[in-house]
């Protein structure tokens, strides 16, 4: 079974407070033995046994002792009351004990008088003394010509049972903290995850048919904020990119819809009744001719959709000489160019023996388009003029013609797919506009640029931007 992100959120959350909490209860429960057991008993039993040794050494020649309060001779001492106080010589015999011993008497092991040798006092912890496990320490004494082992314990019954009451504050605590803490995530992870639940609701209404809505914003601009401003910025490009393909379709379902509608009439006029051979021919040619104004508009749309296909994706690497390419492109375009009696000139250039980043087969199509534009608008008699240029890590080629020029208002459709000016439409000028509008995606896909400068009368500038190739 899949838990839900919620739900994952929240144990996630209590194990990591579980965590915290135990790591924090181990921490406070050693802080609080080590000082219970350390600093509380070690040093009550130390100080004892440094004054038995003081007293030890006042006297050194004397009966070693234990300085007691004889019964009924003082107030009692409260230091001594609860402890157990023992001399030793070092080979284990006891010369002298307190009352509060009775008949018992610490151990003094061979293995614990020799740790005794370095001068310093020995602490452990007797489990085995009687009913209670003691805390003891030994001190060595020089008294005279002797040596002795000052030994004081004291029971650890009353500090086990604090040890003991303290883990259960530790673990009650650590429980009510975890269940609290734990609500408290529950509550605040259900209320900032309800604004997504919100948003996901809103996304799934949202549609083909309704792509103009947007997701709602949850208030402040914080990040579930910039995420619903990120996903509505992709909904705005969705609609775009569907209004885009819209339009696409139906211009090109229009082009196709123009010379096919035209090449049916024809035939079917043709066919209603009996003519002669050249009738036919004439036919034939008439439809062959609008047979392959179907096919160019074809290629032209596989071309805009294998382009459209690889949107996003880097284009493949190529690299195209500068100077060979235009000198093709403008061969190819001079018999159309004689035709219309206009003459394309290239103006020599160093910028020519550049190449560019670009596949040589793409960069044909883009300068054949905008060569083959510049022909088109250009009145008879006139001059198309081809010049490059570098600049820096770029190359630009400036394709000018002496037409009739772009009207201001049309020269931000002029890269628009099936985008035709006045100018085409009123002189019948062949094409489908979609020319332009690949060349610009090749140029732009390449990481070039490629813009125009016209003035209505004034003629028009193409210029192509492509990268330098080393």
């Amino acid at each position: 079974m899949t838990l839900s992100f919620k739900a994952r959120l929240t144990i996630g959350h209590l194990a990591a407070v579980l965590l915290v909490l135990a790591g924090t209860a181990v921490a406070a429960d050693w802080a609080f033995s080590r000082a219970v057991l350390t600093n509380t008993i070690d040093d009550a039993i130390l100080a004892l046994a440094e004054a038995e040794a003081a007293a030890l050494l006042q006297t050194p020649h004397a009966a070693p002792r234990v300085h007691e309060m004889p019964p009924g001779t003082g107030t009692p001492s409260f230091a001594r009351l609860d402890k157990f106080v023992q001399i030793a010589r070092m080979d284990g015999e006891v010369v002298a004990r307190s009352a509060t011993l009775g008949n018992a008497r610490l151990p003094t092991k061979p293995s614990l008088l020799a740790r005794l040798d370095d001068g310093k006092p020995v602490f452990e912890t007797v489990d085995d003394f009687g009913e209670e496990p003691v805390r003891m320490v030994s001190l060595p004494v020089r008294a005279a010509s002797s040596r002795y082992a000052v030994q004081v314990a004291m029971s650890l019954d009353d500090a086990y049972a604090v040890l003991r009451s303290a883990r259960l504050l530790f673990a009650t605590m650590a429980a009510c903290i975890l269940v609290g803490v734990g609500w408290i995530g529950v509550v605040l992870t259900r209320r900032a995850l309800r604004p997504i639940d919100r948003i996901v609701s809103r996304a799934r209404e949202i549609g083909e048919g309704n792509l103009g809505e947007r997701l709602p914003r949850p208030g402040p601009k914080d990040e579930l904020g910039r995420l619903v401003d990120t996903l509505n910025e992709m909904l705005d490009r969705i609609e775009d990119s569907f209004e885009v393909q819209r339009r696409f379709t139906a211009d090109a379902a229009h082009e196709l819809q123009s010379p096919l509608s035209r090449l049916r009439t024809e035939i079917e006029v043709t066919l209603r009744r009996r003519r002669d051979t050249a009738e036919y021919e004439d036919t034939l040619r008439s439809c062959l001719d609008k047979v392959e104004r179907l096919s160019v508009l074809t290629r032209e749309l596989l071309t805009l959709a294998r382009l459209d296909a690889e949107h996003g994706r880097a284009a493949a690497s190529g690299i195209a000489r500068l100077g060979p390419l235009l000198d093709t492109v403008v061969q190819r375009a001079a018999q159309e160019a004689e035709r219309r009696n206009v003459t394309i000139a290239v103006q020599p250039s160093p910028a020519l023996s550049l190449s560019i980043r670009c596949a040589e087969g793409l960069a044909d199509l883009v300068f054949a388009n905008v060569l083959d534009n510049a022909i088109k608008f250009s009145p008879t008699g006139g001059r198309v003029v081809v010049d490059a240029a570098g600049e820096g890590l770029e190359v630009t080629v400036a394709v000018s013609d002496a037409g009739p020029g772009i009207p201001a208002d049309e020269v931000a459709h002029v890269f628009e797919r099936f985008y035709r000016g006045r100018a085409a439409r009123a002189k019948g000028t062949r094409g489908f506009g979609l020319g332009l509008a690949i060349s610009r995606t090749v140029v732009e896909k390449h990481g070039g640029q490629l813009s125009v400068e016209s003035q209505a009368g004034d003629g028009a500038t193409f210029r192509v931007r492509f990268p330098v190739a080393p």
